[in-house]
């Protein structure tokens, strides 16, 4: 089926209510050609309409107001036209191309690896729509809903009571791989009536615990597309034990521990990696995100409390993200195909020059 059968799917009629019609076609294109991203979609660049149709949706659910008659995308003001037109419909069409190749009978998984902060909820929403849009059936899973439980991840920490990276939840070792494996399998399987954990961050003052069945997230309908997110999402062991007590002398028990998650990581078909240049940008994030919630009226840490939260994931950061990009940009992660879409401080999309360790 072409671009335009996808189109009068039920399940992307729906999404033609309520929603900018105004975009020229042509001044789409244009725009999108000038993002770093597109020439990653040749040969099979998707046609103008395609561009005008699902830039004018995301353009009325996500900015609304005056961009429900933006007849461009420079109307819809530069952070929005290139959050939209530069990298949400550049990885959205490449993640639709590979799950064109998608064997019958089984999903198509997309690992999808960005720091925190930089705006992976939403990126994978905006996925999640598109793929509805088109007629297509998307879950997402995040290395979040695999957490430990509270009492595991504390039997966890009194096992290695001097390890920092181990104390709370975020590293290596802190998920069950076990769980993980089989919601991804039965998903991945195309299997119906998939429950998918969901974890409470607020829990025991922040500290967190696995929500009850009741609340987990069952997945209806067999999916076409799987995305699986998360901060460490494809970082695989370094092995380098001298490098690793170089960087942290707490990261040695974290790489055995990742050897583990080979087991996710084997399941994924493609890989989508939003990378950065400076480590420093994951404070800032994280801070900003910090302040959005002290200014909403709900509690939220300081700015030291920030800076010791971010500085347990920093030593991981420094050890994987060298390999993964390194991988990205040669024969793919873990030999996948994969995208690899740089950003800024901004988080906007900028050319991914020769992309190594970050600093910071």
């Amino acid at each position: 089926a072409g671009w335009a059968a996808r189109a009068r799917s039920p399940q992307a009629l729906a999404y033609t209510q309520h929603t900018n019609t105004h975009m020229r076609a042509s001044a789409c294109l244009s725009y999108a050609q000038r993002g770093p991203l597109f020439s990653r979609l040749q040969p099979a660049v998707p046609p103008a309409e395609e561009w005008a149709r699902h830039g004018g949706e995301l353009a009325s659910e996500l900015c609304g107001g005056a961009a429900a008659t933006a007849a461009a995308p420079e109307e819809l003001g530069t952070a929005a036209a290139a959050r939209i037109f530069h990298l949400y419909l550049p990885l959205y069409f490449w993640c639709l191309g590979r799950a064109r190749q998608a064997p019958t009978g089984r999903a198509v998984g997309i690992g999808i690896s960005a720091p925190q902060g930089c705006g992976k909820t939403t990126l994978v929403d905006t996925l999640v729509g598109r793929f509805a849009a088109d007629g297509l059936v998307c879950a997402a899973a995040s290395f979040d809903d695999f957490y430990l439980t509270h009492e595991a991840q504390r039997e966890l920490a009194a096992a290695h009571p001097t390890n920092r990276l181990l104390e709370l939840r975020g590293n290596a070792g802190s998920h069950d791989v076990a769980l993980g494996t089989a919601t991804l399998r039965a998903l991945l399987d195309r299997e119906a009536e998939v429950a998918v954990p969901r974890y409470d961050k607020a829990a025991f003052g922040g500290r967190g615990d696995r929500a009850p069945e009741e609340a987990w997230h069952v997945q209806r309908d067999p999916v076409d597309v799987l995305l699986f997110e998360g901060w460490m999402a494809g970082f695989a062991p370094a092995g380098d034990a001298a490098r690793l007590a170089g960087l942290d002398p707490d990261l040695a028990l974290v790489d055995s521990f990742l050897r583990g998650y080979a087991e996710w990581h084997d399941k994924m078909d493609a890989w989508a990696v939003i990378g950065i240049d400076d480590l420093s940008h994951v404070c800032a994030w994280r801070t900003q995100a910090e302040q959005a919630m002290a200014a909403a009226g709900r509690p939220g840490m300081d700015d030291a409390a920030v800076a010791d939260f971010v500085s347990r994931y920093l030593p991981a950061y420094r050890a994987y993200l060298p390999a993964l990009y390194t991988a990205a940009q040669a024969g793919g992660v873990g030999g996948k195909p994969t995208l690899l879409a740089r950003v800024d401080g901004s988080r906007r999309v900028v050319p991914t020059a020769e992309l190594g360790a970050p600093s910071g």
